[in-house]
Formats: C-alpha cells, sequence, structure tokens
C-alpha cells in the first residue's frame, strides 16, 4: 500500500501501537489477522487522508534576508519568466498571441503536453492535479486555442462532396 518500504515500516508500527492500544476492543475467537488487517488499511486512509491535507514541502539551502531575491528583481534587471521566453520561441506570432489569451493553468497544461510532450502523468505530477484535471486543462485549452485561431482566420468550409 504505501510503495515505499519506510512508509511501509511506520504503517506496521502505528498499526500495532493501535491494535496494543485498544487490544480490549478484540473478541477472542475472531479472525485476529482480519483485525490487523483492517486497523492497518485504516491507518493507511488516514495518514493518506492528512498527507492530502497538508501543503507540499520543498528542501530548500538555508538563506538568510540578504540571499533571498527582491521580488522584482526579474522585472529591474529585464529578466523575462520561464512562461514568456518559452512562449517567445513558439513558431508562429498568431500562436503566441492566442496562446497568451488562454488562462494560464490552461496554458501551461496545453504546453507541456503539445509543445514540450510531456504525458498526462508527468504533467499532473509537475502541476500538483490529478490526472483527470490535467485531462480537462487541456482539453478546455485546446478548444479556447482552437475558438481564438478559428475567430482570426475563419472557419474553413467542409469540401464538397
Amino acid at each position: 500500500m504505501a510503495h515505499n518500504p519506510a512508509d511501509a515500516e511506520d504503517l506496521v508500527q502505528e498499526a500495532y501501537a493501535r491494535a496494543y492500544a485498544s487490544f480490549d476492543q478484540y473478541r477472542p475467537g475472531t479472525n485476529f489477522g482480519a483485525w490487523m488487517r483492517r486497523i492497518l488499511v485504516n491507518q493507511y486512509i488516514n495518514e493518506y487522508r492528512r498527507e492530502k491535507r497538508r501543503p507540499r514541502q520543498y528542501l530548500v539551502a538555508d538563506t538568510d534576508e540578504q540571499q533571498r531575491p527582491h521580488p522584482d528583481a526579474h522585472r529591474r534587471m529585464g529578466c523575462a519568466s520561464a512562461e514568456a521566453t518559452a512562449l517567445a520561441h513558439l513558431p508562429s506570432r498568431d500562436l503566441k498571441a492566442a496562446l497568451s489569451k488562454v488562462p494560464p493553468v490552461r496554458r501551461t497544461a496545453v504546453y507541456l503536453a503539445d509543445v514540450e510532450g510531456f504525458s498526462y502523468r508527468e504533467i499532473a505530477d509537475f502541476m500538483g492535479t490529478p490526472v483527470g484535471t490535467v485531462m480537462s486543462r487541456i482539453h478546455r485549452g485546446r478548444k479556447q486555442l482552437r475558438d481564438l485561431l478559428l475567430s482570426q482566420y475563419g472557419r474553413e468550409e467542409p469540401p464538397a462532396s
């Protein structure tokens, strides 16, 4: 369940502690293994829910105030954001303009999928969202992009049969 030996050991240890604390609730003659498994599964579910509620934490080196960049440092130095740099490297001006009108979360998902070629799972990991949310953002972002480009270039007539 834990997909990590250290987490599995912690889970088992916590399950044993809970079983020991509530051993008076165990009814002799019933399946002890099933009772322990239920405690273990409940503990896993509780830990999973607790982790989902907790904000993500990233390891960073210790810095003091002098080492931290000023919030406007990129603007003052003339550095563009990574997104602006990526959009600048797109081949078509019209595509850049249309893509800049798409909301940022959709734009990022579409860019990562269609330009960078990442899988939905990888994009979900990058963005910290479920795969279904990524799929929805990509679908809606592509649709919005298509509508913007079609409004600019007009609709192509289907070939006559």
